[in-house]
C-alpha cells in the first residue's frame, strides 16, 4: 500500500522513528529532566569529570577550563527527538563557539553500540558540527544523568565558568540557549537558578501523581477521566509534554476508536498551543497519513498540518518539505508529491541527505507514471 511505504521514508528521513517509539503507555512515566528520589547532583554543584571510552569526533576535552562554559548533552541513536535536535545543537556550538564547547555523549545499549555510533556519526559528518563522545563503561551517565535523577533524553547538562552546573534540561526549550548567553555575559544568577530547580522538582512530583493516576484511570475502563488527565498534564508545559499529546491523539484514534475526536483534538493544537511548533505539526501529518487501519484517515487534517509546518519554516526545511510531500502522495495527488520532494532534495543539509531523498524522488516519480497509466 502506498501511504505506507511513504511514511516509512517520513520516519527515516525525519527521525521520527524513536520518536513514536517512546511514546509513553497510560502512566508511564516520561519526564523530560525529571527529578527523582535519588538525586544527588543539582544546580550549584561541582560538576563531575568526564570519563570518555572514545571520542568519536572532535578533539578530547581532559578538564573543565575555567573560565570557559561546557554543555553536555545526553543522547542516543534511536532517540527520534535527539536526532531531529542535531541541527539545532549544531547551531548553538556555532553561536558560542568562541566562549563554550559542546559535548554530545552517548553510552552503549544492545542498541546503541559504539559500532552504531560511529557510523551514526559518519553519516552526518556534516551535520553534526560539535564534539561527540563514547561513555567508558557508563560512567559518566551514572555521574550526571542517574545521580542528577534524569530519566529521559535528551537531557543537557550546562557547566558555567566555575565548573559548576548551572542548568539541567532538555535542549530544545528556549532557556538551553539563554543559559549558556547569560553565562558567557556573566549576567547568570546561580541562587536564582538553584530556586528554580526547587520548585520544578515540586512540580515533576505532581506530574507523576497525575500521570500514575492517568494510567490506573485508563487500566480501569474510565479511558474519559484518563484523556481529561491526558490535557491537564499537556498545560503544565506544552513543549516539553508533546508526548502526552501524541498518547491522547494515538488513545482517540486507536485506543478508543473515534478519530473525529482524535481530528477535533490535533486541530485544537494546531490553532492553540502548538501552533507554532513546526516539528509536532510534522508528527500529527504522519500519524494521520499513515493511520493504517483506519477507513477514512483525515487527510484534509493532514495536509493542513504539513503546510503549516512549512509554512513555519519559510519553505526551507527539507523535513517539512519531505512530510508534505508524504501526504501529497498519500492523497494520491502524485504530480504535487514529486513536486514538493524536489523542493526538498534542492534544501538539503548534507551529500547524505540529499541521497537518501533523490533515491525516495525516483520511487515517487515511479508511483505517479504508474497511476497516470492506470
Amino acid at each position: 500500500m502506498f501511504p505506507y511505504r511513504t511514511a516509512v521514508g517520513c520516519v527515516v528521513v525525519l527521525g521520527l522513528a524513536g520518536w513514536v517509539a517512546a511514546q509513553p503507555t497510560a502512566g508511564e512515566r516520561v519526564l523530560d529532566a525529571g527529578e527523582t528520589d535519588t538525586k544527588t547532583l543539582g544546580v550549584g554543584d561541582k560538576a563531575p569529570p568526564l570519563k570518555i571510552a572514545e571520542w568519536i569526533k572532535g578533539e578530547p576535552i581532559e578538564e573543565f577550563v575555567p573560565g570557559r562554559v561546557f554543555v553536555i548533552e545526553f543522547w542516543a541513536t534511536w532517540c527520534g527527538p535527539c536526532i531531529v535536535g542535531i541541527p539545532h545543537l549544531a547551531a548553538v556550538q556555532e553561536r558560542f563557539k568562541e566562549d563554550a564547547d559542546l559535548i554530545s555523549l552517548t553510552r552503549e545499549d544492545p542498541n546503541n553500540t559504539l559500532e552504531m555510533v560511529r557510523a551514526f556519526v559518519a553519516a552526518r559528518d556534516e551535520e553534526m558540527a560539535y564534539r561527540v563522545a563514547f561513555d567508558e563503561q557508563g560512567w559518566t551517565w551514572q555521574a550526571y544523568m542517574e545521580a542528577a535523577g534524569q530519566n529521559g533524553i535528551p537531557c543537557a547538562f550546562i557547566i558555567d565558568k566555575a565548573g559548576r552546573i548551572a542548568w539541567i534540561g532538555h535542549p530544545a526549550v528556549p532557556e538551553f540557549e539563554e543559559t549558556i548567553e547569560a553565562i558567557i555575559k556573566d549576567e547568570f544568577d546561580l541562587e536564582a537558578a538553584e530556586r528554580k530547580r526547587a520548585e520544578a522538582a515540586v512540580q515533576t512530583e505532581r506530574l507523576a501523581a497525575m500521570q500514575a493516576e492517568l494510567h490506573e484511570a485508563w487500566e480501569a475502563g474510565d479511558h474519559e477521566r484518563a484523556l481529561s488527565l491526558a490535557d491537564e498534564i499537556i498545560a503544565t508545559d506544552p513543549p516539553t509534554m508533546q508526548q502526552w499529546a501524541w498518547w491522547k491523539f494515538e488513545s482517540l484514534l486507536i485506543g478508543i476508536d473515534e478519530p473525529a475526536r482524535a481530528s477535533a483534538f490535533v486541530r485544537s493544537l494546531m490553532t492553540g498551543v502548538y501552533q507554532d511548533d513546526a516539528d509536532i505539526l510534522l508528527r500529527f501529518a504522519y500519524g494521520f497519513a499513515d493511520s493504517l487501519g483506519i477507513e477514512e484517515p483525515d487527510l484534509d487534517l493532514a495536509l493542513e498540518l504539513a503546510e503549516r509546518a512549512v509554512t513555519l519554516t519559510f519553505g526551507q526545511d527539507y523535513r517539512m518539505l519531505v512530510g508534505l510531500s508524504m501526504v501529497r502522495m498519500a492523497r494520491q495527488e502524485y504530480a504535487e508529491g514529486v513536486a514538493v520532494m524536489e523542493r526538498a532534495v534542492a534544501v538539503a543539509p548534507s551529500e547524505s541527505v540529499r541521497a537518501y531523498l533523490e533515491n525516495e524522488l525516483e520511487f515517487y516519480k515511479m508511483e505517479q507514471e504508474m497511476a497516470e497509466d492506470e
